[in-house]
């Protein structure tokens, strides 16, 4: 299957919710410059509940992927927010994603997030001048909307549940 081609029989009903969320989340880091906890902390709170009920995330995912996702997302983000490069909300997001649809999930958001950062930079450095945008102005990057979309592709590209060598 190519990679951005839809899952077997599309996008189930969880899958639809959790890209209109993730549509959500990354218009209000771009609007608002912040990631809102109760779009992190619902999410969160879903899948839990999710794995408390049926035995699998909202989007099919189990418990072992789901917690190696979020303890993944805590390495890759943490160092970033210690150091006042990623805030308190992308920190929350990367979990609730790994929440959501486990280690690969979490794997193609961080590294389309990364990607999607670092193309915008280097757009923010040529072209930020010429709209105010400098570092002195205050306006950081929205990494938490990278980060969603990330969780777009990976929801698009079936790329939810275990990383291959955790299996």
């Amino acid at each position: 299957m190519p990679f951005l081609a839809l899952p077997a029989g599309g996008v189930n009903g969880w899958g639809a919710a959790a890209v209109l969320w993730a549509f959500a989340v990354g218009y209000w880091d771009i609007r608002y410059r912040r990631v809102p906890n109760v779009l992190t902390g619902g999410a969160a709170l879903a899948a839990l509940a999710s794995l408390a009920v049926t035995g699998v995330s909202p989007l099919g995912v189990d418990g072992l992927s789901m917690l190696a996702g979020a303890a993944l997302a805590l390495v890759v983000t943490v160092p970033g927010f210690l150091v006042r490069q990623l805030g308190a909300g992308d920190v929350k997001l990367l979990v609730a994603i790994a929440l959501l649809g486990g280690a690969a999930a979490t794997v193609v958001s961080f590294a389309i997030g990364a990607l999607t950062s670092l193309a915008a930079l280097g757009a923010w450095v040529s072209l930020g001048p010429r709209f105010g945008l400098t570092p002195a102005s205050g306006k950081w990057l929205p990494f938490g909307a990278a980060l969603a979309l990330g969780f777009v592709v990976a929801v698009f590209g079936g790329q939810v549940g275990q990383l291959p060598w955790l299996r």
